[in-house]
């Protein structure tokens, strides 16, 4: 029902969107030669090579990532600073307390299912005075995916599926508690406004779902899915227009130091 091997491979053709986003939070980061990162949620692993480059060769990066399917990708990039590992947000166990200088979490946080876990793991991973960057999806405001993906599957016979793990989206207060209750007492959130835009339906159908690693139709089972598919175009032609269809998206950007 979740990843595969064709959506991970569509994910590096399409994830542009992703790439951007994760360079704004890099930007907001600083990261310097030398340092030690731990990008969480890596994915096919693009950014991390990125990072890689600029910690250098005294540095060194590890992703990790749930999806078999994309750490598979990820680890035919040969450098030696960097390696990849299968693995869960809320258990990094395989990591030592304060290893890190910085836990890098872009297009991730909402698609962790025990968030607060989670976020106290990466405080217990860096360093006093490390960084712990993140962007993802604000909760403050809703976007045009998600009441599309809430009203079609309200519907006869998808309602009868609910989602096992849908994404959270923080809101920056609870986003903000967190931080607090993880010992992340200083930190900066700014949203950062984007608009993805797409030459038709499908298009945006098909990036949604290799950027979500095939959870655009919730829980509904496989046979069901080209129907939904089809609702779903028939929601997002009503917001075409003459270049295609732009979805504004606003994502909450924190860097966070740890006291």
């Amino acid at each position: 029902m979740g990843d595969t091997e064709e959506l991970a491979t569509e994910y590096t053709r399409v994830s542009n969107t992703q790439y951007g986003t994760g360079m704004f939070l890099l930007e907001r980061l600083n990261f310097v030669p030398g340092m030690r990162v731990l990008d969480v949620g890596c994915g096919p692993g693009n950014l991390t090579a990125h990072i890689a480059q600029i910690v250098g060769e005294n540095g060194s990066v590890v992703g990790i990532d749930p999806s078999t399917e994309r750490i598979l990708i990820a680890q035919k990039i040969q450098k030696p600073n960097l390696s990849f590992f299968e693995g869960q947000a809320e258990d990094l166990s395989q990591f030592p307390t304060e290893s890190f200088d910085a836990v890098y979490v872009n297009s991730t946080l909402h698609w962790v299912q025990d968030q607060p876990t989670a976020v106290k793991e990466f405080g217990r991973l860096l360093r006093p005075g490390g960084l712990l960057g993140i962007s993802g999806g604000s909760g403050d405001t809703l976007s045009a995916q998600e009441k599309i993906k809430a009203e079609v599957l309200s519907r006869e016979p998808y309602r009868k599926y609910p989602e096992e793990s849908p994404p959270k989206f923080l809101k920056q207060r609870e986003l903000e508690r967190l931080l607090d209750d993880a010992g992340f007492p200083e930190r900066s959130i700014v949203v950062n406004k984007i608009t993805k835009s797409t030459k038709d339906a499908d298009e945006m159908i098909d990036w949604l779902d290799a950027s979500s690693s095939g959870k655009t139709y919730g829980g509904i089972p496989l046979e069901l899915r080209p129907r939904a598919r089809e609702e779903m175009k028939t929601e997002w032609n009503k917001l075409r227009v003459e270049d295609g269809i732009h979805m504004d998206i606003d994502l909450l950007v924190t860097v966070a130091v740890k006291a």
